[in-house]
């Protein structure tokens, strides 16, 4: 069905981790070890969401339980039985500096402790806005569609980002798009419901066309889809979901991954993983550990640019549209935060990783891609 549109890779945009200040091997050679407690993500610009990582183990086999203070203030703000190592949580911050504590306890030992300082800074309260351009007139189910979508994200990303001069021709973006020359605030998507390859084949495809070269997040963007699906699409009532899953690859979840930063591993291997620190605590909560695994098949546009089916099934950001929900999930979002936007990880759908055996089969791929590279061009 639908499938991405994947742009240049480059650095890694700096995620600064401040190590643990109570370090060392604790006195009792039996109690838990804390290798690491970790704040991944920095600078932080409220409303921050600051990603909290560790590694914790004990001497025998023991079950852990973890604990975390967010903010210092004394009050153990989550408790996480049967604490995987490493793991890691995200959590929404406002302004200021504050100093989080960690603790670690087998149940049987002293419980063993560290802590990590770090800052929020104040950001801009403008909200973020997406503006749709499209090339043609849109019937009225399929303008309800892109608005509801438009809605979601922009209720997702909390604050805008700095306003963008910008000047494209005709259809450089897309093809019988118009003209452009003004200031961009905060997202502009060309959009196209056209003929692409005929029933069932490609039905839809998306991504950056213009980026910042301040932040390296879109300010431009396309997406097209095929007419020969739409119908289909809307009464099957999947139409939506394939609009928000192409929105959500103009802001740059699978497309700016390593646009400037690096926070995907292993590209064009078998075993592609995630490494962003908010995307990663996701994963932990989620049950994983490590990185996060990214599709490895499905060919240029599916591959490296999708959270694996294999392993994530009906999430909405994986390479293939599956029957029934496809819910977003707070990975997702969370990968946003990663990219630099900032977000509200409560407006992301229920989500847990399914069984093997409760995994439905996906009906279309997502979204066999066109190939943009945004163009770095203003602030």
């Amino acid at each position: 069905m639908k499938r991405t549109v994947l742009a240049a890779l480059v650095l890694l945009a700096a995620a600064a981790c401040t190590p643990a200040g109570a370090g060392g091997t604790p006195a009792n050679p039996h109690a838990p070890v804390v290798s690491y407690f970790a704040v991944q993500g920095a600078p932080f610009t409220a409303p921050a969401l600051v990603a909290m990582s560790w590694s914790v183990s004990d001497p025998n086999g023991l079950d852990l339980t973890c604990r975390i203070d967010h903010d210092g203030d004394g009050t153990w703000d989550l408790t996480i039985a049967h604490c995987q190592t490493p793991g890691g949580r995200n959590h929404a911050e406002p302004v200021g500096s504050r100093t989080a504590r960690f603790e670690v306890t087998n149940g049987v030992d002293s419980p063993v402790a560290a802590t990590a300082s770090y800052t929020v800074t104040a950001g801009a309260a403008e909200p973020y806005n997406i503006v749709l351009r499209p090339s043609a007139p849109l019937t009225a189910p399929v303008q309800a569609a892109f608005d509801a979508a438009v809605t979601r994200w922009q209720s997702i990303v909390t604050r805008g980002v700095p306003d963008l001069p910008v000047t494209l021709g005709a259809g450089d973006c897309l093809a019988g798009a118009a003209a452009f020359s003004g200031t961009v605030d905060d997202l502009m998507i060309d959009v196209a419901v056209h003929p692409i390859d005929g029933v069932g084949g490609i039905l839809g495809q998306a991504g950056p066309c213009v980026a910042s070269n301040g932040d390296n997040l879109t300010r431009t963007g396309v997406m097209e889809f095929d007419s020969a699906d739409v119908a289909a699409l809307l009464a099957d009532g999947t139409f939506g979901d394939v609009v928000l899953h192409e929105m959500g690859h103009v802001l740059g979840i699978g497309t700016l991954w390593n646009y400037n930063r690096s926070l995907l591993t292993g590209a064009g291997t078998p075993g592609p993983r995630y490494v962003g620190p908010r995307g990663m605590a996701e994963w932990s909560r989620l049950g994983g550990a490590l990185t996060v695994p990214v599709e490895d098949t499905g060919g240029a546009g599916t591959a490296d640019s999708h959270w694996s089916e294999a392993t994530f099934g009906n999430e909405l950001m994986t390479g293939y549209l599956n029957a029934g929900s496809n819910p977003l999930s707070a990975l997702s979002i969370a990968s946003l935060g990663d990219l630099g936007y900032s977000v509200d990880l409560t407006t992301a759908d229920a989500y847990s990783l399914p069984g093997a055996s409760m995994r439905s089969a996906p009906t279309h791929r997502v979204d066999p891609g066109i190939m943009l590279r945004p163009t770095v061009s203003g602030q």
